[in-house]
């Protein structure tokens, strides 16, 4: 210890020599210096300069002025890593309402971008999930960082970095990656929200993310996502996961505080936030739109049946573009555009109704519906029982009422029919078709309602058949629940199709 002291005083004392009989030339290489400036600075300032570029210390310290470490929380909030956050957890433990949040705070994630709070939740949650994305993360691993990269589905990444998620935009990037639900706070009792709280935070194969107005919990800032990890009965209160943790901690809030947060208008929608149930069941894995291709040119009787029918519509009746295909964009088809279609055409034949129904469908869809029939074909079955399934369907589809409808809608050219077999393509839209809302035909012709009507009755279709009729239904009831419940005609059939009328309220005009 003696001889590092000595040590540290022979270096010290070197350096003070070394300034000593340097200071002169420092002096001197600092007027220098100065002569040449528009406004130089002072002596004293030039020979601290010049001894710190000696010592090799020459980086400027920055400027911290205008920068924050972490904000203070506010008073009605509790920290989680407080002595009464920690005696809150322990009851929310004890009360088996905590469930979900180990397998959250194992993959805690941090938004790397300051408007990246919702990619960042949904990341944790997949990840807790312990969904594989089926995409490369880094080196050979696969996982969900919170980069918007491995999440890109509905907007663009310069989008997403500059304005944010917005509630609506949310929902359509989980439901490409995971099963979700959503519940507008517009659409939603207290004693829900409660209700919903009390079930998730018992579990943990089901999350919730909500989205709400930081003001209203007197933060600063606005719109925010985050996770909920716990909910302690004895006061009210639940846990949210901060993912902005730069800014503010993990925090307990008081829950109809939480439930008010979510009341207040978002400034870019228009319209009040709410939150999300988020799943995954792998025996059903979630359509994603993140991965579809571009459909493939298509043949060329089709192209004129394409350009016979473009000729006929207006630019209200336009089919929706591939390049611009989303879950909300989609939701469109089927809740505004068809509708409306069907009220402006006014088609007098089942034919043409089909033609209506799959020009304003994107092919790439109803591609994935069929890829959705052959992944379910597979499961727990060998690949020649699998292609014995998916035959046995398609061939059933055949016997259909409607199929030859579809045939005529989709080909002009008779002899191509007939010497096509069992048409892949045709047998799927007869599907979707079947399988597609009533609220679509309300303002059809009563005769063709009943047409309509009578193919898809169940004495109509094999067992396997409805199975896969009653697949699609399901899946595209769930889609226009979650993106939208607007167009003529839908809150008459709303019940008709399962759907609750709650969830029209607030529709957006677009």
């Amino acid at each position: 210890m003696l001889r590092y002291c000595v040590s540290a005083c022979n270096r010290r004392n070197a350096l003070q020599r070394i300034y000593q009989y340097q200071r002169p030339l420092l002096l001197s290489a600092s007027r220098l210096s100065t002569s040449r400036l528009y406004s130089a600075p002072s002596s004293a300032e030039n020979e601290i300069a010049a001894f710190q570029d000696l010592l090799g210390v020459t980086n400027p310290a920055p400027d911290l002025t205008k920068t924050f470490y972490q904000r203070q929380l506010p008073s009605n909030l509790i920290r989680f890593s407080s002595a009464q956050g920690k005696a809150m957890f322990r009851t929310a433990m004890e009360k088996g309402h905590a469930e979900g949040f180990f397998p959250l705070t194992g993959n805690f994630t941090t938004q790397s971008e300051p408007a990246y709070c919702g990619p960042s939740s949904l990341a944790m949650v997949l990840n807790a999930l312990e969904v594989d994305p089926q995409r490369i993360w880094k080196g050979n691993w696969r996982w969900f960082s919170g980069e918007y990269e491995l999440l890109q589905c509905c907007a663009s990444k310069e989008d997403m970095k500059k304005n944010g998620i917005t509630f609506d935009k949310f929902a359509c990037l989980a439901k490409c990656h995971c099963n979700v639900e959503v519940k507008r706070s517009s659409d939603i009792t207290f004693e829900e929200f409660k209700r919903d709280v009390v079930d998730i935070t018992a579990r943990s194969d089901k999350f919730m993310v909500i989205s709400f107005s930081r003001k209203t919990l007197q933060q600063t800032g606005d719109g925010h996502f985050s996770p909920i990890g716990a909910y302690n009965p004895e006061n009210d209160m639940v846990l949210v996961l901060d993912t902005a943790r730069y800014k503010y901690p993990s925090y307990w809030c008081d829950i109809k505080t939480l439930y008010e947060s979510m009341k207040p208008i978002d400034k870019e929608t228009g319209r009040p936030r709410g939150y999300f149930l988020l799943g995954y069941d792998t025996d059903n894995p979630p359509i994603s739109l993140c991965r579809v291709q571009p459909p493939s040119r298509p043949s060329p009787e089709t192209e004129v049946k394409q350009e016979a029918a473009s000729e006929k519509m207006t630019s209200e009746t336009k089919p929706v573009e591939p390049a611009r295909l989303n879950w909300s964009m989609l939701a469109q088809s089927f809740c505004k555009r068809i509708p409306e279609n069907m009220w402006l055409e006014k088609p007098r034949t089942l034919e043409h109704v089909v033609q209506l129904v799959l020009r304003n469908v994107p092919s790439e869809y109803t591609a994935i519906l069929a890829n959705q029939s052959l992944a379910s074909s597979k499961r727990g079955a060998s690949p020649e029982k699998a292609r014995e399934y998916i035959g046995h369907m398609l061939q059933d589809i055949t016997h259909s009422p409607l199929y030859p409808i579809v045939l005529d809608a989709l080909y002009a050219d008779k002899t191509t029919k007939a010497k096509r077999g069992v048409d892949h393509h045709a047998a799927f839209a007869t599907l979707f078709v079947l399988g597609s809302p009533r609220m679509l035909y309300t303002s059809l012709p009563r005769d063709l309602q009943d047409q309509l009507d009578a193919y898809r009755k169940d004495e109509q279709m094999t067992e396997v058949v409805k199975r896969e009729v009653h697949r699609i239904s399901v899946e595209v009831g769930e889609l226009t629940k979650t993106f939208c419940t607007c167009g003529p005609g839908w809150m008459q059939q709303a019940n008709a199709d399962g759907i609750d009328h709650a969830s029209t309220k607030n529709c957006p005009s677009n």
